[in-house]
């Protein structure tokens, strides 16, 4: 009878002492588990912070480039501009003065073509720095003008068009970055296609902006192994999400490149 006993109290110890054990394996893996979910959601958080941090890198880089733009362009047509005119004024009066000989009307004409070429050098790096139509008259003139430029080249043809609503509050942040995703996606497409035909349509309501981009290009597949987006791309994927615009990439080998983008003013 006591034997037993016995055998059932060491039997009962040792399922208690199973039991401890296993609770306390249980414990341990669920310390670990959770321990491991803490660092991986303490990692996933930092990785976001180091990305935000990137981002808010990137976007001060963008916007000190476009200040630098903005005074560069101002000293070349304040300053640079207003000089090189005042020097062709000067030149206009001696050549009244000086006598007329060979070889001081040579040396006048080609100080002329000097003054003239580096005038028109200056005004264009001014305009390509900050274009006066886009401060003076919006969006959808600096786009024109840019698609004129492309368009005379006679290498590329671009076709562009524009509904404009009377009642938009131009967003000139918004327009600026519009503007210069314009200009880098026909970059682009020149440089990497190269592309003969560009469509851009652009639509300016109250509420919204929308851009539609196409070229005729090889395009390419953003899902091929290896494959890393360009600085140009990086720019115009950077500088649309700083404003919030909302944009979508379509392309494919042998089918160019689509990208419609579409901005929301802020309430």
């Amino acid at each position: 009878m006591d034997t037993s006993f016995q055998g059932d109290e060491i039997l009962l110890l040792i399922t208690v002492g199973v039991l401890i054990m296993l609770l306390l394996a249980f414990a341990l893996i669920g310390f670990f588990l959770l321990s491991q979910r803490k660092l991986n959601n303490a990692r996933q958080k930092a990785h976001d912070l180091q990305l935000e941090h990137r981002e808010q890198l990137l976007y001060s880089t963008l916007q000190t480039q476009e200040n630098e733009r903005r005074r560069i362009a101002k000293d070349l047509h304040d300053a640079v501009g207003s000089k090189l005119n005042v020097l062709n004024l000067n030149l206009h009066r001696l050549k009244k003065l000086a006598p007329e000989t060979p070889e001081i009307s040579e040396t006048v004409g080609e100080l002329f073509s000097v003054i003239t070429t580096t005038i028109d050098t200056t005004r264009r790096i001014s305009h390509d720095l900050l274009p006066p139509t886009l401060e003076n008259f919006g969006l959808a003139e600096a786009l024109a003008e840019l698609c004129a430029q492309y368009r005379q080249s006679g290498a590329l043809d671009i076709e562009f068009e524009a509904k404009e609503n009377s009642a938009i509050q131009p967003d000139k942040t918004a327009e600026l970055n519009l503007f210069r995703v314009a200009q880098e996606l026909i970059a682009n497409s020149v440089k990497h296609g190269p592309a003969t035909q560009i469509y851009l349509y652009l639509w300016l309501m109250p509420a919204e902006i929308r851009m539609d981009y196409r070229d005729n290009g090889p395009g390419f597949d953003p899902a091929a192994a290896g494959y890393k987006p360009g600085l140009g791309m990086l720019n115009i994927e950077s500088r649309l999400r700083m404003i919030g615009a909302e944009f979508q990439l379509d392309t494919a080998p042998d089918k160019g490149v689509r990208v419609q983008v579409k901005y929301i003013y802020p309430t």
